[in-house]
C-alpha cells in the first residue's frame, strides 16, 4: 500500500476514497491528511535507514568477509532487520557475532527505529528537527515510554536472572550487550546472538510475553502492538476506579472509550488464537507444552525466535512438527501479519441487530 501510494505521488495522481482507507488502515495512519506524502516520506525514511545500516554493517562485516561478500551479508541485515524480519544469511543467525558489540548494536538499532512506526519518526523529525511541531502527540509519547519501559525491564531481568546461569560464559560487559539485545529482540525483530533454548523457563515467559505485545502501530514490526496493551491496561485501571463509562485519561488528554474497546478484542482475539493452535498442536503431535507454545507466540507475533529443532540444529521447532502442525503454526503466522479484527471481519460477517431483549442481569465474578 505504502509503496503503491508513492507511485501515485510521482505520477500525480490523485487517490480515491477507497484507496485512502485502505492505505489508512495498511499503515494504521490516525488521519487521511497528507497521505501521499506521508506515503512518500515512509518511502524516504526506509531507503535512507537501510542504506546507513547497510554502511555500518559493512565496515564490522569486513573482519570476517571480503568486501564484496561482506557488502552483501550489510545489505540483506539492514534490511531485515530494519523490516523486523529476523532472517539471516548465515546459517547461525547472529550468533557468529556473539562477541562483538557493534553487529548487535546495529541491528537492534534498526529494528527498534522500525519498530516504533512511521507515525512516531515522522512526529519526532517534525518535532526534535524540523521545528514545525511544539510537542510530540499523545501516540508518540505512550509508545517511547513503553518502548524505553520494556526495553530496561526486558535487559535487567536477562542480565539478573541468567547472568549466572546461560550467559555466565560471557564477560559483565558482554553479558550486558547480550541481555539488552535479547530484550528486544523478542518485540518482532526475531534475531539471535546466543541459543535461546538454554534459558530458564521463567525468562522463555518473559520472551513470550514480550512477543505477544510486539512492536508499535505503522512500523515493520507485529503482535498485539505496544499501545493497544497501553490501552487495555489504562481502562481496567477505569473500570476498577468505577469509571465504566468514561473515556480514558492520561497525560491530560482523554482517549475515546472506542479504542478501548478495540483494545479488548484484539488482545482477546489473540489469546483465543494462542489457545486453539495450542490445542491442535498438542492433540496432533503431543510435544513439548513450552516448545509450542514459544513457537505460537513467536508466530503470531511474526517474530520467527525457536527453541529450536531436535533433529536439525539449523531449524526451528516447527521442522520436528507434522504436516497438519505445520499449516496451524503457518495459520498463526498469517493472522498475526494481517490481523486477529481483519481475519475475524473476513469470516463474520457484520450483523446490526435492530432490536433489544429485556434486560436481565446475571451473576459474575
Amino acid at each position: 500500500m505504502t509503496l503503491s501510494t508513492t507511485f501515485f505521488f510521482f505520477l500525480g495522481r490523485k487517490i480515491s476514497l477507497r484507496e485512502r482507507v485502505l492505505f489508512k488502515e495498511s499503515i494504521n495512519v490516525l488521519s487521511y491528511n497528507n497521505l501521499k506524502r506521508f506515503a512518500w516520506r515512509v518511502f524516504r525514511i526506509t531507503l535512507f535507514l537501510e542504506l546507513i545500516g547497510t554502511l555500518l554493517f559493512f565496515f564490522s562485516f569486513l573482519d570476517k568477509f571480503p568486501p564484496l561478500i561482506a557488502l552483501g551479508h550489510a545489505f540483506f541485515h539492514s534490511v531485515s532487520s530494519f523490516c523486523n524480519a529476523g532472517l539471516s544469511s548465515f546459517s547461525e543467525n547472529l550468533s557468529l557475532f556473539q562477541n562483538s558489540v557493534s553487529v548487535p548494536l546495529i541491528s537492534a538499532a534498526l529494528f527498534i527505529i522500525g519498530g516504533l512506526g512511521f507515525v512516531v519518526i515522522s512526529d519526532l523529525y517534525t518535532t526534535l528537527f524540523n521545528r514545525t511541531k511544539k510537542r510530540l502527540s499523545l501516540h508518540s509519547i505512550i509508545v517511547l515510554r513503553t518502548t524505553l519501559i520494556l526495553i530496561a525491564v526486558g535487559t535487567l531481568f536477562i542480565l539478573l536472572y541468567e547472568g549466572g546461569r546461560s550467559l555466565s560464559g560471557f564477560t559483565f560487559g558482554k553479558q550486558i550487550v547480550i541481555s539488552f539485545f535479547q530484550s528486544v529482540t523478542p518485540r518482532t525483530a526475531g534475531f539471535n546472538t546466543v541459543n535461546i533454548s538454554l534459558f530458564s523457563p521463567i525468562t522463555l515467559v518473559m520472551l513470550m510475553l514480550f512477543m505477544f505485545i510486539g512492536a508499535s502501530p505503522g512500523g515493520t514490526g507485529g503482535g498485539m502492538k505496544t499501545t493497544t496493551c497501553v490501552l487495555l491496561v489504562k481502562w481496567l485501571k477505569e473500570l476498577l476506579l468505577g469509571r465504566h463509562d468514561s473515556d480514558i485519561s492520561t497525560f491530560k488528554k482523554r482517549i475515546p472509550i472506542e479504542q478501548a474497546f478495540r483494545s479488548f478484542v484484539i488482545v482477546s482475539l489473540g489469546i483465543f488464537v494462542i489457545g486453539i493452535a495450542f490445542f491442535l498442536i498438542m492433540l496432533f503431535d503431543e510435544p513439548e507444552p513450552l516448545k509450542v507454545l514459544f513457537e505460537i507466540f513467536s508466530a503470531l507475533g511474526t517474530v520467527g525466535l525457536s527453541l529450536g529443532s531436535s533433529v536439525n540444529p539449523y531449524c526451528s521447532f516447527s521442522y520436528d512438527l507434522s504436516a497438519i502442525s505445520k499449516l496451524v503454526i503457518i495459520a498463526v503466522i498469517v493472522t498475526g501479519r494481517v490481523g486477529t479484527i481483519t481475519i475475524g471481519s473476513a469470516l463474520l460477517r457484520p450483523h446490526l441487530l435492530e432490536y433489544k431483549y429485556p434486560e436481565e442481569p446475571i451473576m459474575v465474578g
